[in-house]
């Protein structure tokens, strides 16, 4: 058994190409017309990649994976951000169990395929034609997200790992911060619907350890000022008195003078996001948001 799941403008392009043909149809006919579609397009919409012609110079990337999946026949085990070429095949090793592959696409398509058994997994899922061609900036971060996931484990299978617990029960939110002369960020913006009360922050930094701060916040206050010591990526946890987290804020803390470019480029990623949401489904924008963020240290170091 397989199952391919692509939303996007194939999808689109199957509904109109449908109804054209249902237009002026006599009732009597219109189970004819539905299987006739059928044979056309075939049973999952996915292989509609096969016949069309590969996007020059854009591809797709591995968001998520499970069990082993292979691009065209190679050996390679798929990993995270790997590109994925409009149509190429996927298709799964031949272990048992479940497998499923999460593949994005530049213009706002989702693709998740599943397969349960060996004989259906090796027959494959054909990806899409990305169309229309991705805004160059918005293409430039889509590639910056494929680079950091590349730097996963090769067994990782997801972005970061699932929040369980109380953690799963806090809000996300992603940010762009300037680091004053005293080494303190504000993070007032991500608190916006925090009720006033004392609180702890947790803030790490990759590879350093987590640092406990305090804060005495009232609702609507202007600043909300957290150390940070240097510009880096910062994860920031607040917690209420019975350490219960409500809010984890990812904040990308710059200098001043990059505060403006980086802050726009964040806020053009979320609303081409929330835009995609909106006409296809699926995407995880805190945590595509938060990968991206992970990529943007390293390239203002590097100017």
């Amino acid at each position: 058994m397989t199952n391919c799941i692509v939303s996007g403008t194939l999808l689109k392009h199957v509904l109109t190409r449908l109804l054209a043909k249902l237009k002026g149809v006599r009732r009597a006919s219109f189970l004819l017309v539905i299987l006739s579609a059928l044979l056309l397009y075939g049973t999952s919409i996915a292989t509609l990649g096969e016949n069309r012609t590969p996007d020059s110079g854009f591809s797709g990337m591995v968001w998520e994976r499970h069990g082993d999946w292979h691009l065209n026949g190679s050996a390679a085990m798929l990993r995270l951000g790997e590109a994925i070429p409009p149509g190429g095949l996927l298709t799964a090793g031949a272990g048992t169990g479940a497998h499923s592959i999460v593949v994005l696409l530049p213009d706002g398509q989702r693709m998740l395929c599943e397969c349960y058994d060996a004989q259906s997994c090796s027959q494959g899922f054909r990806v899409p034609a990305i169309t229309p061609q991705p805004d160059p900036v918005v293409w430039s971060m889509f590639v910056a997200v494929r680079n950091v996931l590349l730097l996963r484990s090769a067994t990782a299978e997801v972005a970061y790992p699932v929040a369980a617990g109380r953690a799963a029960m806090a809000a996300n939110v992603e940010m762009v911060a300037a680091v004053t002369p005293q080494g303190e960020i504000s993070i007032a913006p991500a608190l916006r619907v925090l009720p006033s009360g004392e609180y702890s922050l947790t803030v790490t930094n990759s590879g350093q350890p987590a640092a406990v701060q305090s804060l005495n916040w009232s609702a609507g206050q202007k600043l909300a000022q957290v150390r940070v010591g240097a510009p880096s990526l910062y994860r920031i946890r607040v917690s209420d008195q019975t350490n219960v987290p409500r809010i984890e804020v990812e904040v990308l803390a710059t200098a001043p003078d990059s505060l403006a470019t980086e802050a726009a480029r964040l806020k053009q990623l979320r609303e081409t996001i929330m835009q995609w949401n909106h006409a296809h489904g699926g995407w995880d924008l805190h945590t595509f948001l938060r990968v991206y963020l992970e990529s943007r240290p390293a390239a203002l170091s590097q100017g």
